[in-house]
């Protein structure tokens, strides 16, 4: 059954002949504020007949971006729409075959851009239809303006509103079926205020707040007299960005105020950490970028993709307090066209989180007695994929998921084979995605 299925879809994906030219534009990626270059413009679009500074007046788009996000899980029992390798169930050995398809990744795009007196004014609205039961969601919701020119070589910009978290980097994202891609990506979507001073040279320093969602994992059986609180300082940012004829290079800090209450009240826990990302062109014809990011710090989980929403910022430590996970991770990938409309995408990645020792608690699953005992959380990530462009608006392919989660845990572990120190629990999972990307 499983050779059939992949037979299949490779029939059905890959046979074609070549009509398109390449676009380095990833299949992913949201727009920015900078120019905007349609190898086929969108249909609803309106340009003013007027001008300012060279440019239109006004100039607006809409656009849908619609994905047939295809499944089919071989083992490991991820059976969501994403292959987020973060969840897989170590414990838990069921291995169905599952064949999926949906439409509710489809994205709805609207940006528009004025020119004024002192610059430009930009706009952007995205959302699409994974709000739970296809309702539609906001992704996306921001305005961007020049303030000042500073001198004959700074200038002074704004860009406030909901959009991919400046911890990360918005300007990189590998060319994917899977949209949660590898499991260390920064792509966490949450209002900011973000501001940036530009040279000329197209150095850019960077610095702003954002909203804080700290994701905090309490537990009545390791210390009841813990609870959430609520948040009085916002997450403090602050990057560099520069810009080279390769590419750019990115390099980001964080700070971040963790609250929560104790028997004796408000307490805070630091979370911090920083990134280095980078997109490099290798071919002058038809770009082939590497791309790549490393991200290490404590109490941040919440920004990394495939663990936001699993309470990995902190966790008790069994004596009153709440201590950060440390935690280190990368990815990189790289995409190489064969020709005008054929290319392929190969993408690494890990994750390790490193949760202190803690005096007592049960481990999920086997139902283990653990005391004095330390998490540790590996994640291994690889994509393999091969896509075919037959004209612009279109994208079809097919795609290979592998993922691995390890857990490993020291210390005093009652099992039902007597007391150990060390147990690690590892699992594998596969899934073949396949479908569509189409614009109009």
């Amino acid at each position: 059954m499983k050779n059939f299925y992949l037979v299949v879809l490779l029939i059905l994906f890959l046979i074609s002949p070549v009509l398109a030219q390449p676009t380095t534009e990833s299949s992913g990626k949201t727009f920015g504020s900078e120019s905007i270059a349609f190898q086929d413009p969108p249909f609803f679009r309106i340009i003013s007949p007027d001008s300012l500074n060279g440019k239109p007046m006004h100039d607006y788009f809409f656009l849908v971006k619609a994905k047939l996000n295809g499944i089919y899980d071989i083992n490991g029992g991820l059976y969501g729409e994403t292959f987020n390798v973060g969840k897989i169930p170590v414990w838990e050995d069921d291995d169905q075959q599952r064949f999926w398809m949906d439409m509710h990744q489809s994205q709805i795009r609207f940006r528009g851009q004025s020119e004024t007196e002192h610059g430009t004014y930009t706009a952007y609205m995205e959302g699409d239809f994974w709000g739970g039961n296809k309702h539609f969601r906001l992704r996306h919701m921001w305005f961007e303006y020049k303030f000042a020119d500073i001198g004959n070589s700074w200038s002074f910009v704004g860009h406030l509103g909901q959009d991919w978290s400046f911890f990360g980097d918005k300007e990189i994202w590998p060319n994917v079926f899977d949209w949660d891609g590898p499991s260390s990506g920064v792509w966490r979507r949450e209002p900011e205020l973000r501001f940036w001073f530009e040279h000329k040279n197209s150095l850019r320093l960077e610095f702003g707040v954002a909203q804080p969602g700290p994701q905090l994992y309490f537990d009545n059986d390791v210390d009841p007299t813990l609870t959430g609180a609520e948040q009085p300082a916002p997450d403090f940012i602050a990057a560099i960005n520069k810009k080279f004829s390769f590419g750019h290079l990115r390099a980001t800090g964080i700070y971040r105020n963790l609250e929560y209450r104790n028997s004796q009240g408000n307490q805070s826990a630091a979370g911090y950490g920083g990134t280095i990302s980078g997109y490099v062109s290798t071919n002058s014809a038809t770009d082939n970028p590497i791309q790549f990011q490393f991200d290490v710090g404590t109490g941040i989980a919440t920004y990394l993709v495939s663990f936001d929403g699993m309470n990995y910022d902190a966790l008790p430590n069994g004596n009153g307090e709440m201590e950060t996970i440390p935690t280190i991770g990368g990815w990189a990938s790289y995409e190489h066209w064969f020709s005008k409309n054929w290319h392929a995408n190969l993408v690494m990645g890990f994750s390790e989180f490193h949760a202190k020792e803690i005096n007592s608690f049960t481990i999920t699953g086997p139902g283990y007695q653990a005391n004095n005992t330390s998490v540790d959380v590996s994640v291994r990530y690889l994509l393999v994929n091969l896509m075919w462009n037959p004209i612009p608006s279109v994208v079809l392919g097919i795609e290979w998921n592998l993922g691995e989660r390890k857990n490993m845990y020291e210390g005093e572990i009652h099992t039902e084979d007597g007391v150990q120190s060390k147990i690690e629990k590892s699992r594998i999972a596969n899934r073949i995605s396949f479908g569509a990307f189409f614009n109009f």
